[in-house]
Order: C-alpha cells, then sequence, then structure tokens
C-alpha cells in the first residue's frame, strides 16, 4: 500500500472553486456596506460638527458661523458646495476645520453658511445633502430653527 501526502490536483481545484464562488457573492455585498459606511460616517461627521458649533455658541456666549471652506481652509467660501470641507468660525477666527467629503461623495447645502446665535438658534433652517453619485444614494442633516440638528431617521 502507498502512502500519500498532500492533495491531489483536482482537490486543490476544487477547493479553488469554492473559494472563488464564496468570494464572488461576498465582495458585491461588501463593497455596498463600504459605500454606505462612507456616506453615513459623512453625515455624522457633519452632524457632529453643527453639534459642536451650537455648543460653543452657547457655552461663549457669542456667534458661531458654519460655513463651506475655501481651498485653503482660511475663510469661508461664497458656495453651497461643502464638499472641499467645513469651517467652524467666530467672527474673523477660524475655531475648526472639518476635513472634505471622501471622494465619489458631495455635500450640498441650502445655503452659503449658517450660524449659530448665543442662544442657540439660527436663521434660516439648514439643509445638508450628502450624494453618492456612484449609486444615486443621499443621506440628510437638518438644523432647525432651534438650533437642534439631526439626520436620518432621526430627523421628525
Amino acid at each position: 500500500m502507498q502512502l500519500r501526502n498532500g492533495f491531489s490536483l483536482i482537490e486543490l481545484m476544487v477547493v479553488i472553486a469554492i473559494i472563488a464562488i464564496i468570494a464572488g457573492i461576498g465582495v458585491p455585498s461588501f463593497r455596498n456596506l463600504t459605500l454606505d459606511n462612507r456616506l453615513s460616517s459623512t453625515a455624522n461627521n457633519l452632524l457632529g460638527s453643527l453639534r459642536i458649533a451650537r455648543s460653543e455658541a452657547v457655552t461663549q456666549r457669542t456667534a458661531i458661523t458654519v460655513c463651506a471652506a475655501n481651498t485653503d481652509n482660511t475663510d469661508c467660501a461664497d458656495s453651497t458646495n461643502w464638499t472641499a470641507g467645513v469651517l467652524l468660525m467666530r467672527g474673523s477666527e477660524v475655531i475648526r476645520v472639518i476635513p472634505g467629503a471622501a471622494s465619489g461623495l458631495t455635500i450640498a447645502s441650502s445655503h452659503d453658511d449658517v450660524t449659530f446665535r448665543p442662544n442657540g438658534t439660527i436663521t434660516p433652517t439648514l439643509l445638508l445633502t450628502i450624494s453618492e453619485a456612484e449609486r444615486s444614494k443621499t443621506h440628510q442633516v437638518k438644523v432647525n430653527a432651534i438650533g437642534q440638528a439631526c439626520s436620518g431617521s432621526a430627523c421628525p
């Protein structure tokens, strides 16, 4: 009787075929998961920034402006496209710089900027729409007149 060590070529090919089938089923689902996480992460980053701006306005008893960043992140851009980044400003002083959206995402705003008053309110209300071109999927961040920011299904 002859002793065999290892696998035959046929056994190895069957295992490789099974791995290929499983990978073919799993990769598209993983891609969608990655894209959904990128969209949610950008929305949550904006939501957190808006909440920080409101908190700073109330705590410091001064107006805080949130706006689209210019190319060198030193001043507000006169644009409703917030894809390049977002600035939190106290007067002409930049308090915080929020980096731009990940590639493939765009952030559109209903206004060039929004200013939180010392009591935490804003005028007018703000709507940010984060869009993903690849799957035509969007996510919204809203700020109502009393300054509360919400996102997704948490918004009334």
